[in-house]
């Protein structure tokens, strides 16, 4: 067995920085974490061009070039060729295959099936139920079901998500609560001024609630907000601004590299996350905010988001799609000694939310003796 400082692990995974998502920063943190206790890591995700090990801050990236999509899906044929070239080639210690992701998981099951790999560990970390997609649901959760049967340990964010995912029921005895941890550092590098706008990062999907937050600044004079990110409601939203006369307090900003994300931010009054369902397990944006000592405002959803913060202190928590409780709250961050006090308790509050203690874990998961690859574990 390798020592703790020579490890290899793998990452399976959907994208990978620079494209700007949860799953995608919580992968980053992973690997840069594990870079820096001085293991050898590489990601294989999809990517719109190949490429065959680039380093990114000593990450050795593998991207299997995307044909399409389906249902937000990356469709990659090289996958699982790519995938079986990492494990016979390299031998890593421990994969770890981040879902919801079932053509990743079809790309195991497939690279796996087949004699000649090495005996390899597989952990899974679940990011969250498959909720949005009502077509094609059934063979994704089975084709990830046969991969949480191998899987020796399953890591989830939050004790909520924990106790209330369907897929996990099976395979409970193996569930380990280890809550998402981030770099502090970039994000506190400038000190808060708080003159600028509210602020939204995330994708711009449906179950964000970003027609909510429209119909909340649209209610509440004088308050600005920035939405940071793209997604398919792009179009809808440029046009909901426009016909809500809000072209002069609402700023459609794009994507924004991590430099743009940590100066904006460090100008802005208070983060809002206004998601409406629970395909919003955790929201690790607010830890980027908190670090940059924001407030959040944020829905007061049934999973881990609720707990990231606390309500009065670092957070002012709102009903899921209550337009106006939102303008409230908003309202309320309007006043500039409630924000800096609230941002000094964010920015203490992030320290409980270590990178150190989740790269912990991946590393005690990869100090057990391997098994077969593919091996059911149950």
């Amino acid at each position: 067995m390798n020592t703790l400082h020579s490890l290899k692990i793998l990452h399976l995974g959907k994208y990978y920085h620079p494209h700007r998502g949860g799953m995608e920063t919580v992968l980053r943190q992973q690997a840069e974490g594990l870079v820096e206790r001085g293991c050898r890591v590489t990601v294989l995700v999809a990517g719109s061009d190949t490429d065959c090990g680039r380093m990114q801050k000593g990450v050795r990236v593998v991207r299997a070039l995307t044909a399409g999509t389906i249902r937000s899906q990356p469709v990659t044929p090289t996958l699982v060729g790519l995938l079986r070239r990492e494990l016979v080639g390299r031998g890593p210690d421990l994969v770890i295959l981040h879902l919801p992701n079932p053509l990743a998981a079809g790309a195991w099951l497939l690279a796996t099936a087949v004699g000649g790999v090495p005996a390899t560990r597989l952990a899974v970390w679940h990011h969250a139920d498959i909720t949005r997609q009502r077509v094609d649901a059934a063979p994704a959760r089975w084709l990830q079901a046969r991969c949480l049967a191998q899987a020796g340990t399953v890591w989830v964010s939050s004790a909520a998500l924990a106790a209330g995912s369907r897929e996990l029921i099976p395979w409970r005895s193996r569930v380990e609560v280890v809550p998402f941890g981030i770099d502090p550092r970039p994000w506190q590098i400038r000190e808060p001024r708080r003159d600028g706008p509210f602020v939204f990062v995330g994708r711009l999907v449906p179950y964000k609630g970003l027609d909510v937050l429209l119909e909340a600044v649209a209610t509440a004079p004088g308050i600005h907000l920035d939405l940071v990110g793209s997604g398919p409601l792009g179009t809808d939203l440029s046009a909901s601004i426009r016909d809500r006369d809000l072209g002069d307090r609402v700023r459609l900003c794009g994507e924004l590299d991590d430099v743009e994300l940590a100066d904006l931010m460090s100008r802005a009054r208070a983060l809002v996350l206004p998601s409406i369902d629970a395909s919003e397990t955790f929201g690790l944006v607010q830890l980027e905010a908190m670090a940059a000592a924001l407030p959040v405002v944020a829905s007061d959803l049934p999973t881990g988001v609720r707990n990231v913060g606390r309500d009065g202190v670092t957070h002012i928590m709102v009903p899921p799609g209550d337009g106006a409780a939102l303008a409230t709250a908003l309202v309320r961050l309007q006043d500039d000694d409630l924000v800096a006090r609230m941002g000094r308790a964010a920015r203490l509050r992030v320290e409980d939310y270590s990178r150190d203690h989740m790269i912990d874990r991946i590393l005690e998961a990869a100090a057990v003796p391997r098994t077969s690859a593919g091996k059911d574990q149950s």
